[in-house]
């Protein structure tokens, strides 16, 4: 599966800007898939309902499903999953696209989501050399010579993704 990891700080604008290029390339037809880094404690399971007892009462795994949807919720207290450990568990698609994890050593196109906000953060492609464009709304030396994008043209940076990803040409697919 080809992998677009965006990375950048909390608060740069990265999931307004997923789900933008999801939505363009779901409708172009690619099959897309997911994964999200959070850094706070999140719980889909609420206490008192049947799967959360399970989990309470000591299963590793407990799948919930419905008509419409299924989700799995595994406990990982010892064994912190790494980015390859979470897409393997995905059914396969054209291209995951993932958010965060930027610490992470996993092959992907890189692009860092950057603004410049009230903060003094240095560009994360200052020190990291994997980034392979910036999405902006300014600029900063640490750029140097990678492709910038507009934050706010999610249909360019779009075609970006395709084409380096080697699934097109970047240009609408034809159904």
């Amino acid at each position: 599966m080809k992998i677009v990891n965006f990375v950048g700080y909390s608060g740069s604008g990265k999931t307004t800007l997923i789900e933008k290029i999801i939505a363009l390339l779901a409708a172009q037809d690619f099959k897309v898939s997911a994964v999200k880094n959070a850094h706070h404690n999140v719980d889909i399971d609420k206490p008192g309902k049947d799967s959360y007892r399970f989990r309470e009462a000591g299963a590793t795994q407990v799948i919930v499903h419905t008509d419409e949807r299924w989700a799995m919720l595994t406990e990982t207290p010892k064994d912190k999953p790494t980015l390859s450990d979470l897409i393997r568990h995905l059914d396969p698609a054209d291209i995951v696209v993932v958010e965060g994890f930027k610490t992470e050593e996993q092959e992907a196109l890189r692009l860092e989501v950057w603004r410049k906000l009230e903060r003094h953060e240095t560009p994360i492609c200052a020190h990291d050399k994997r980034i392979a464009a910036v999405v902006t709304d300014t600029t900063h030396p640490a750029f140097g010579n990678l492709p910038i994008f507009d934050i706010n043209d999610a249909e360019t940076i779009t075609r970006f993704i395709v084409r380096e990803l080697g699934l097109g040409d970047g240009e609408t697919r034809k159904c």
